[in-house]
């Protein structure tokens, strides 16, 4: 039996109360990928039972709070924490579980449904990396923006990170929204206190910085237990994690370790559309349901 099944659904609402179901010495450079995996998480047994899991203070006002869960990273469960995301109007953010299939565990992918729907339209995984340094960070690096591949992208710059142990540049790339009135807000490094800290980007409602889809091209940097990234990279193959909605030329690109690659038998929408969610089970999250009006409209870009 195979370690991993195909993609399924999301759950149920929720209210702020938490019963969440991991995190964090980094290695160096890009772990190569020939292909994307196009299935669902998968555990050999059961996670453990959630703990209580406490929200931080709320960033902003509307803030949406998504519970932590349990992953597993291939050897062993560990714990990624809860975080909180922007809300985007006309969606309600549904958190993903953990569900016994055929003898094994697999994961059910939350992330944005349509207002009182439980389909995930668009899989995210939320993450507060806390990635800092006091090493700044070099000169940007000047890229050749290729042409423009469609009329609906735009382009993402590349970046610098930090892998705890080196700097490492994030190639810029043509981008498609996952939904059409989002803004991309590229990522940035700010001062604070006397170090650098990291600021994801993603897509972002217009007028705003605050990411409600969070684009990860660095999840695949190789790193340890430990640091921070350690989530995204144990995960950086998956959907809700490597799916960043570039686009070349009509065919979706996605990055596993900063470098690009194409899947000929990937469309567009996660796998091939939207998640309906199954009853979930005892041990799901619930979420605070974000209500609002929609946006239409192609994608816009933000340094």
């Amino acid at each position: 039996m195979t370690r991993r099944w195909l993609a399924c659904v999301v759950v149920g609402l929720a209210t702020q109360t938490v019963y969440a179901q991991t995190e964090p010495v980094a290695a160096q450079d890009y772990e190569e990928a020939d292909q994307v995996d196009n299935s669902a998480p998968a555990a050999p047994y059961a996670p453990p039972a959630l703990p209580q899991e406490r929200p931080t203070a709320r960033p902003f006002g509307g803030a949406v709070w998504t519970a932590g869960h349990w992953y597993w990273d291939g050897s062993q469960w560990r714990f990624k924490q809860g975080a909180w995301i922007a809300p985007m109007s006309g969606y309600q953010f549904i958190n993903g579980y953990w569900r016994e299939d055929q003898g094994g565990w697999q994961w059910v992918s939350g992330g944005w449904a349509r207002a009182g729907s439980n389909e995930v339209e668009i899989p995210v995984e939320p993450v507060n990396e806390d990635v800092s340094t006091a090493q700044a960070p070099p000169p940007v690096q000047n890229e050749v923006q290729p042409a423009q591949p469609a009329t609906n992208v735009v382009w993402a710059p590349g970046y610098w990170y930090w892998s705890g142990t080196d700097w490492i540049w994030i190639e810029g790339s043509w981008v498609t929204p996952p939904r059409p009135g989002l803004t991309f807000v590229s990522p940035r490094w700010m001062l604070r206190g006397g170090s650098w800290v990291f600021v994801s980007g993603g897509w972002a409602l217009p007028g705003s910085l605050r990411v409600v889809v969070p684009v990860y091209r660095h999840a695949g940097i190789a790193v340890t237990w430990g640091h921070p990234n350690y989530f995204l990279y144990s995960w950086h193959r998956y959907p809700m994690v490597h799916r960043y909605y570039y686009n070349y030329g009509g065919r979706p690109h996605y990055y596993s370790g900063g470098r690009p690659y194409y899947n000929p038998g990937e469309r567009a929408h996660y796998n091939g559309g939207w998640q309906r969610h199954e009853p979930p089970p005892s041990n799901y999250h619930p979420a605070t349901p974000v209500h609002g009006g929609g946006g239409g409209g192609g994608g816009h870009h933000h340094h």
